[in-house]
Parts: structure tokens; C-alpha cells; sequence
């Protein structure tokens, strides 16, 4: 009988197999495509691999390359000026020619071609002439010009005049094959017995023709084979090659060399492996496809029979389904009298509790809840579905309440006995966190005080109560001072212990009944309800004042602050939240501009110091706007050269109303309201053009404010004003002072090295009065230091001051920077600082600043 029914069923069988044998059919040739694709997609990357590992070989050899001629460019550079700034040289061949002195005792002769291959060797003198050539070892009559083809001697001249003191030097073309160039200027190189003459100086120019047997020896010192000028007939080489093109003063020409070809290899080796592997996949994918499509036909063959099997079990998990249809966690069933009488094995795992210690016990007994009694809600008559209660509570094994939704409905037995069932969802979770959020919804995560919702609530309460003159409410704003250089100098993990710490003496220092809450950042609000004396209110701002000036001690660093406080008093200021904060803000703001580390009351007045701000701030804005800003130049003067070399550009604002106002009257409002951008650019514009029109010659320095380098952009604002003025961007010194780099030093140094790259100099202004350290001298890439004129002003009577300055000016030495001391105002000064061998002084002993046309009539007159 079960062999006819299987018959009978065939088509079904036959439908259902068919059906499965698709789908795995289908199945395994996705995989067959996948596979194909990650093969194909493996010898591509290969390919790339192979290609991209050439193409960084070819770099890394024309690199090296670089670097090979670049090195022998510096080589012939030493070599030229030891031979340039030499008395003899001075006197044998600018002075006079001297052959004799200069061939015959080889001090330029044949052997500079034997010793380093210097093809040529010219003196050329003050005219531009040939006064004595060596070509090859030999004494010749030829010209430079005549020797090189072509007229290198005016860009030769063009480059000793921006650096005269600096070798130059030139690439040629010779006969098609590359020549380095090393030019100087012939000078007595300090000898103090050869007396200079004047008018301009001779040149001396060292020629190192690359000939082919050169330019290959050349290339094997650093792996390079087969170097050699491109040609014609280079492209027919049967061997990879790398090519560098290179611009030269008067032609341009390409080397070739036999490139590594690292590529290849990995090609011969893994390309074949990789070929293999995929021949095995295939077979083995086919032998898989085979044994799967057998199993698929085998599994098809017994669904039918595994059918009837699921209807046989179908009735035995009737009893459970409307309980599987509600469970989340454990599950439950009771009697009618509401005791256990079955429980999941998920129990024990939620609670802790065992399964027999509950089982006949009343389920009131484990579950409690707030809303309705536990009995009353099961029991309830009428009700035959499913019903839910949230939040019920209950103990689990360790004792910790926890809670759980509830789920039951009731149900009879097969003996016709009422019985209940139902699940039970742990959320102890949701309803901690939903406690959670309530809690931050008033207190501040951090410091764990209440927030502006919270304090928001606090005040309008007690505001409510009606306070009186003889027994205000305070309202105290208080800001911490000196908070951000802990940020900026020991990190936000230090910076949120600080605010914790502070939180917790702030506390203590109020009563049970006081309100202290956290503003945001660094900012708090104190609420000081039924004031008796203001004497009282006094006494607490000096007493927060001493806790929060004592040390903190966090992560072995000894952390000193302050903090600065704004008092409102309602009724008398205020009676409502709003005007109360905005007139502690005020107070606090004042504060601040006292000095700090102290409190102020709200007075009516203020709030008209703080309309004059807006528009003092307003008056900043208009002064861009009608030009009446002004700059005044105070000159520099070089020690060595005797004369002024350079000027500091100084603003000055010319208020219609107030006068002459010098800039510490309005930078730090102008970097507060972000002015000093639009401010500062008009400086450098300005500064720049009048250096390239009125100042020959002559550098300008200009201030930059440290806010500038908390903004993107200072480069390519810089870099405008240069182009604009086509100012040499040499003759430009933008002075920064050592505190500006403090709150980024990454950023800062990528701004300075964009600075450096226009090719501008940096010069550290105030030095010594900041946070200066060897550190910062050597990080940063400054090019001077400017002595702060506090230093220069003790001397030459204070021996302190006198040995601060000489070990400044040695410290600025030893890190090759020059040195400019401000403040110089007496004849001893500069002495004083011309024996301590400073480069450079400014001061009122040189000159005062002054406008642009007064100090060109002086600078004419001089």
C-alpha cells in the first residue's frame, strides 16, 4: 500500500525534483561565474601589480638619478666658492692675471681636470671678457660662449645677484651632451691682508662636461645600467628602457637607462601558478557539480515521504502554538489558583532562580507590579485573550530587582480545568536606560550637575517664592581662567578631569539648598536663594575663588586656574530668569576685563559699556570700509652692513572721533569679532606694495595675529598680496609671536611650511615672552627671533639682563637663525649688542616709526 501511494504521487515527486534539480543547477553555476570572475580578476590585478612595481622601480631609479646630479651640482658649488673666496685667487686673478701663478703652479690648472673632470674652467672678468680658460687640462684661447655654444653668462650674473654670497649654478647642453655649471664671485673670502678694489668683482665658472663613459659611470654608482643621452636609434634597444627628460638653460635633453623590469618576473612566476590553480579549480568544481546535482535528485526523492512525516508531528505542537505565537523569553503556565506548574528552561537563565524551587508556588509570589494587583489582572473574568502589563517587578536570584513585561492568556486543560499561560520579557535594560535618559535630560554627563533644563527649572521655582531686597536670590556666572591652554597643552582627558574636580569644590563650597549647575565648555551657574547679608555673598566668591586657585593634581601634572564670576540679584537686577542670566553674563564679561580671578556685581551701566563695544565694533568695521587706517614704518638696521635693510610695517587707525589710536586699542577687538582677517590683509597688501614701489631693496616685515593661524586660508592670502604687488617674495617677513602655534601645533606647522614654500621669511616677534622652548626653536622653521625690548632694556648696567641677552643671541646662533633686538634707545645698548655680535636693532635710537614719505626723505638724507 505505501508503494501505491508513492505512485500515485509521482507526478508531484517528479515536479518537486525537477524543481530542486533547477535550483541547484542554477546555484552551481553562479558559483561556476563567481569563480571565473575572481580568477579573472586575480591575473588583472597581476597585471596592474606587475606594471605599477615597474613604474615605482623606474621612479625610484629616476630618483636617484635626481639626486646623483643634484649632489654633483653641490659638489662643484663647494668646490667653486673654496676657490672664489680665497685672498690669493682675489689677487692673482681679479686683481691682475697672474698665468704664471694660476697655470704654471697649478693652483688653476690641469689638474682640476684630472682630479674632478672638470672639462672647462673660465675667469671672467668685471666686463664680462675671458681673461684665462683651461679646456681639458690645457691652457686655451676660447670665450665661454665660444666654448659652450650659447650665452650662459647673463643668467650666471642674474643668480649670483639674488645671493651674492652663495655659489649659482647652470645646466647645459654641450655638443648634445649635458654639462653642470658652478659659478662665483672671486671676493678675498675675509682675508684681511688683501685690501678689495673697487667695482664689481670677477667670476670664476667650473664646467663639468657628463660624457658618455662619465654619465655611465655616474649611474652605476647607483644602480643604474646603460645610462646614456637619448638619441635616435635609442628607441630600437631590445630592453625596457626609463627615460628622464631635463630643461637646461639652452636645450633640453633625455637620459636612458635599462630599467629593472621587476615586473617581468613576478609575471614568469605567479602568472603560470595562478594558471594551474585555476585548471584544478575547474576540474574539482565539475566533480562537485556532478556529486550535488546526484544528492539534489536523492533529497527530492525523499521529500514526499518527509511531507507526510511533518503532518504526522503537526498535531502534537498544536498545544504550544499559541504560546509560541506571544514568547520573547521564558514561559510560563499556572493553575487556577495561580501557582507554577511549568516553566521554560530559559528561566534559570533570566532570573538566577531554579525551575523546582518555583514550581506549586504562587506566581504573585515571584511578580510584583505597581499598577494593578498581579491576582486581579489574571483573574479577571471576561477576558480570553492575550493581554499584556509592563514594568513588573521582580527579585532575581542575587537580590537585584529587575523588570519584565508580562504576557498571559487563559486556557483550558484536556481535563477541562482552567489554567493560564504566558510569557514573561525581560527590560530591565529599557527601563534603566529610559531612567537614564530622564537623568540627562536634566544633569550634565560629565560633572554630573544639573544642566541649563534643570537649573532653568530650579530658578523659575524659586523665583515663584517672590524673593525680597533684605533676601535676594544671586544668580552667579562663572567662567574658569587659563581652562584652554589645559586643553591645549595636556589634552580633553586632563581638561574633563579639571571640570570634574571643579564641580566637586564647587558643590562643597554651597549649601544643601544652593543650585550649582554646568553652563557648557568651562562655564557654571551658581543660584544662591534667600541671601541674609551680601557680606554672606561675598565671602562665598572669595572662599570658590580659594578652592578653585588650589593645585589639582591630575595624571602626575600639578594644574593651576582661576576662575572669574558675574553676580545678578533678583528682585533688585532682575525677576525673571532670562534678564538674571544675560546680566550675570555681563557682570561676568566685566570681570574678565578687570584682570580676572575675581567677581563683579550687575550694575545699569555696564550694559552701556557693552553697547559702546558694538560700537566701537561697528566703528572697526566702517574704518575698513572710508580708509582710515594708516601704516607706519619703523627701520631696521643691519650691524654688519652699517645701514637700515629692512622695515616694520606698524597700523595705526585714525578715528574720526577719537584720534590717533595705536593698535592695542583695537587689535583684541578685531580678533574677537573676527576683523583681524579682512584687517590683516589690508596690512599685508598695503606693506607689500609700498615696499615694491617706495623701498627698494628693502624687506618689510608684518605683523600676523595669532587668530590667524586658527583660520584656513593665511597661505593663499598671502600668496595673493604677493602676486598682486609682484613683490620679491624674499624681501616679505611675516613676524609671529611664540604663543600663536599653541592651540594646533600640527596645523601651524603645515601653515609655516606653506609660508616658507612662497618663499617668505619667519621671524618669532616678542621672543622670550611666551612659551618659548628648544623645542619650538627647532620644530618650526623660522628664519629669526626678535628680542622682546623688556631684555635690551636693562642693559648695559644690569648684569642679569646683559647675560640673558648674550645667551639669547647665542641661542638664536646655535640654531642658525638671525637675531633683531627691539627697544634699542641709547649708544651703550648698541654697543653692548654689537660686542654680543647681534645681527640687527630697532628702536627709537634708530628711529622712531614714521609714514611712508617721511621715512623715504630720511632714508634719502642718510
Amino acid at each position: 500500500m505505501r508503494w501505491l501511494a508513492i505512485k500515485e504521487n509521482t507526478p508531484l515527486f517528479t515536479s518537486s525534483a525537477g524543481s530542486t534539480t533547477s535550483v541547484v543547477k542554477r546555484s552551481l553555476m553562479f558559483m561556476l561565474s563567481l569563480l571565473g570572475t575572481f580568477f579573472l580578476i586575480a591575473i588583472l590585478a597581476l597585471l596592474h601589480i606587475a606594471c605599477d612595481i615597474n613604474n615605482r622601480a623606474d621612479d625610484q631609479s629616476r630618483n636617484l638619478l635626481q639626486k646623483a646630479l643634484q649632489n654633483q651640482e653641490a659638489t662643484m658649488k663647494v668646490h667653486t666658492q673654496d676657490y672664489a673666496e680665497w685672498g690669493e685667487s682675489y689677487t692673482h686673478l681679479h686683481k691682475t692675471l697672474d698665468t704664471d701663478w694660476a697655470w704654471q703652479k697649478q693652483n688653476l690648472g690641469a689638474s682640476l681636470f684630472e682630479d674632478f673632470h672638470y672639462e672647462a674652467i673660465f675667469v671672467l672678468g668685471p666686463g664680462g671678457d675671458t681673461r684665462y680658460a683651461v679646456v681639458n687640462g690645457k691652457r686655451v684661447r676660447l670665450t665661454l660662449e665660444q666654448w659652450a655654444g650659447t650665452h650662459p653668462q647673463a643668467a650666471l650674473r642674474t643668480a649670483l645677484a639674488k645671493n651674492p654670497d652663495e655659489p649659482a649654478a647652470l645646466s647645459l647642453a654641450v655638443n648634445g651632451q649635458p654639462a653642470l655649471v658652478a659659478a662665483a664671485w672671486i671676493t678675498t673670502g675675509g682675508d684681511e691682508d688683501v685690501q678689495p678694489l673697487p667695482g664689481p668683482p670677477s667670476m670664476l665658472v667650473f664646467i663639468d662636461q657628463l660624457r658618455p663613459a662619465e654619465l655611465r659611470e655616474l649611474g652605476e654608482e647607483y644602480g643604474i645600467h646603460e645610462l646614456h643621452v637619448q638619441t635616435g636609434s635609442s628607441s630600437k634597444a631590445d630592453y625596457r628602457q626609463v627615460v628622464l627628460p631635463l630643461t637646461f638653460y639652452n636645450a633640453p635633453i633625455a637620459l636612458e637607462w635599462r630599467s629593472e623590469n621587476p615586473g617581468r618576473n613576478l609575471m614568469l612566476v605567479v602568472l603560470p601558478l595562478l594558471l594551474s590553480i585555476l585548471l584544478l579549480t575547474a576540474l574539482l568544481a565539475a566533480w562537485l557539480m556532478r556529486n550535488a546535482l546526484n544528492k539534489a535528485r536523492l533529497n527530492d526523492e525523499n521529500h514526499f515521504l518527509l511531507e507526510q512525516s511533518r503532518q504526522a508531528l503537526a498535531a502534537s505542537e498544536r498545544r504550544f502554538r499559541d504560546v509560541v505565537e506571544a514568547t520573547t523569553d521564558w514561559i510560563w503556565e499556572t493553575d487556577d489558583q495561580l501557582r507554577f506548574t511549568w516553566i521554560s528552561e530559559r528561566f534559570p537563565v533570566i532570573t538566577g532562580h531554579r525551575i523546582d524551587d518555583w514550581l506549586g508556588r504562587p506566581i504573585t509570589q515571584f511578580i510584583e507590579c505597581e499598577q494593578i494587583e498581579l491576582a486581579d489582572w489574571l483573574l479577571q473574568p471576561g477576558q480570553t485573550a492575550h493581554r499584556g502589563l509592563t514594568h513588573c517587578r521582580y527579585f532575581s536570584a542575587q537580590g537585584h530587582q529587575r523588570y519584565c513585561n508580562l504576557v498571559a492568556k487563559p486556557t483550558t486543560t484536556a481535563e477541562g480545568e482552567l489554567s493560564y499561560r504566558g510569557t514573561a520579557t525581560d527590560v530591565t535594560l529599557e527601563v534603566e536606560a529610559q531612567a537614564r535618559v530622564q537623568y540627562l535630560s536634566r544633569h550634565d554627563e560629565l560633572t554630573g550637575l544639573p544642566n541649563r533644563v534643570r537649573m532653568k527649572e530650579f530658578l523659575e521655582g524659586k523665583l515663584q517664592s517672590m524673593p525680597t531686597r533684605d533676601h535676594p536670590l544671586a544668580m552667579i556666572s562663572l567662567d574658569l581662567d587659563k581652562f584652554k591652554p589645559v586643553n591645549d597643552l595636556f589634552g580633553h582627558g586632563v581638561g574633563d578631569e579639571v571640570l570634574h574636580q571643579v564641580s566637586e569644590r564647587l558643590r562643597a563650597c554651597l549649601r544643601e539648598f544652593d543650585l550649582v549647575a554646568r553652563q557648557g565648555g568651562d562655564e557654571f551657574i551658581l543660584i544662591i536663594p534667600d541671601i541674609e547679608q551680601k557680606q554672606d555673598l561675598d565671602q562665598l566668591c572669595e572662599r570658590i575663588i580659594r578652592e578653585i586657585r588650589r593645585p589639582l593634581y591630575i595624571q602626575e601634572h600639578e594644574i593651576f586656574i582661576g576662575a572669574s564670576m558675574g553676580i545678578a540679584l533678583a528682585p533688585q537686577d532682575a525677576v525673571n530668569a532670562t534678564d538674571l542670566l544675560r546680566y550675570s553674563d555681563i557682570a561676568l564679561y566685566k570681570a574678565k576685563s578687570a584682570g580676572r580671578n575675581g567677581w563683579v556685581f550687575y550694575s545699569a551701566d555696564m550694559e552701556e559699556q557693552i553697547v559702546q563695544r558694538r560700537e566701537m565694533e561697528k566703528s572697526l568695521r566702517e574704518a575698513l570700509k572710508e580708509d582710515q587706517f594708516r601704516l607706519v614704518y619703523q627701520p631696521r638696521y643691519d650691524m654688519k652692513a652699517g645701514r637700515v635693510v629692512a622695515v616694520e610695517a606698524l597700523l595705526r587707525w585714525h578715528h574720526p572721533l577719537h584720534g590717533l589710536l595705536m593698535p592695542d586699542q583695537f587689535i583684541p577687538l578685531a580678533e574677537e569679532t573676527g576683523i583681524i582677517i579682512s584687517l590683516s590683509d589690508w596690512v599685508l597688501n598695503t606693506a607689500c606694495r609700498d615696499a615694491q614701489h617706495e623701498l627698494q631693496g628693502m624687506s618689510v616685515s608684518v605683523n600676523i595675529s595669532a587668530v590667524e593661524f586658527q583660520t584656513s586660508g593665511l597661505v593663499g592670502r598671502v600668496r595673493d598680496a604677493l602676486r598682486a604687488s609682484k613683490l620679491d617674495p624674499a624681501r616679505l617677513e611675516l613676524e609671529v609671536t611664540e604663543n600663536a602655534t599653541l592651540w594646533n601645533p600640527q596645523s601651524s606647522l603645515e601653515i609655516m611650511n606653506g609660508l616658507k614654500a612662497l618663499g617668505v621669511r619667519l621671524l618669532i616677534d616678542d621672543f622670550g615672552t611666551g612659551y618659548s622652548s628648544l623645542s619650538y626653536l627647532r620644530n618650526f622653521p623660522f628664519d629669526g627671533i626678535k628680542l622682546d625690548k623688556s631684555f635690551v632694556a636693562g642693559m648695559p648696567h644690569s648684569e642679569n639682563a646683559n647675560n640673558i641677552v648674550e645667551n639669547m643671541i647665542g641661542l638664536g646662533k646655535a640654531f642658525s637663525l638671525s637675531i633683531t633686538a627691539e627697544g634699542v634707545e641709547t649708544p651703550e645698548q648698541l654697543e653692548q649688542l654689537k660686542m654680543y655680535q647681534c645681527d640687527e636693532t630697532q628702536g627709537y635710537l634708530i628711529s622712531r616709526p614714521m609714514p611712508l614719505e617721511e621715512l623715504k626723505a630720511q632714508i634719502e638724507k642718510r
